[in-house]
């Protein structure tokens, strides 16, 4: 449940929140688990379109009041879709004890289940919560990789399946900057050149990042470049597909560069 949801004065909490506890139940399966949770239908069907659809349309769940998520590698687990039902409960998760790549991992799994889901509130919450997990990190004080430590390729590449603009796909971009700056072979050379979203992400990160500095009196300016480039396709002829570059003015960049996540 949203915190704009629980923040509710206490009539209209009594009136709008607490029946969403109560009423009928429905059950989730996760995948061929034996695991099963009895919840509000009321609860998830007010917060999540997928819900609403899969328990109120004329589908065999809608009449048999159950349904089974089908596990996805990075999305549906176990330990993602409970996140999501203490999310849709308290408008919180709590990660408890566990390493700083395991917890980013966790916090990708829930805003991907949650974007699936349709379940919206928490995307600017959990990017900051990658955003301190990253700062607290002990590894933080190697200079070198400071920012991306605990990170690792599933974060990128999952991260990068979710909607265009998404917080947490911003503050792993914002990570990688500063290293892509000082180091050409830098930890995530491979995901920017096989990862568009995540190379378009970065992109933006730079901009913002070059943006901030000026060179005596003048300031760096920084745009965006579409390029249309031709691939081939087996079987399929050729297909137009579009990748960014950038363009910066004035030719040079002073050092050193602001790591725009601290």
């Amino acid at each position: 449940m949203s915190e704009a949801t629980l923040d509710k004065p206490f009539n209209d909490f009594v009136t709008s929140v607490i029946p969403l506890y109560s009423g009928p139940q429905v059950t989730v399966r996760i995948g061929s688990t034996s695991r099963e949770y009895k919840l509000s239908k009321a609860l998830l069907c007010n917060q999540s379109p997928y819900f609403k659809a899969t328990f109120e349309g004329n589908f065999q769940e809608g009449k048999e009041q159950s349904t089974t998520l089908k596990e996805e590698d990075g999305i549906v687990s176990i330990q993602s879709f409970e996140l999501l039902v203490q999310w849709l409960y308290l408008g919180r998760v709590i990660l408890g004890d566990s390493t700083p790549t395991d917890s980013i991992t966790a916090i990708v799994e829930f805003v991907k289940i949650a974007d699936m889901c349709g379940v919206t509130g928490m995307e600017g919450t959990m990017a900051e919560q990658i955003k301190t997990i990253i700062l607290a990190d002990p590894a933080h004080r190697y200079p070198l990789d400071s920012n991306t430590y605990c990170l690792n390729s599933n974060h990128i590449v999952s991260a990068a399946g979710l909607p265009d603009g998404h917080p947490v796909r911003k503050v792993l971009a914002a990570a990688v900057a500063g290293e892509f700056f000082r180091a050409d072979n830098h930890k995530f050379s491979k995901e920017v050149k096989e990862v568009a979203s995540f190379a378009s992400d970065l992109l933006e990160a730079i901009r913002d990042t070059l943006k901030s500095h000026k060179i005596g009196s003048y300031s760096i300016y920084v745009k965006k470049k579409t390029i249309e480039k031709e691939v081939m396709q087996c079987c399929c002829g050729k297909k137009q597909v579009q990748s960014s570059s950038i363009v910066v003015g004035l030719r040079a960049v002073p050092a050193p560069i602001t790591v725009l996540i601290t």
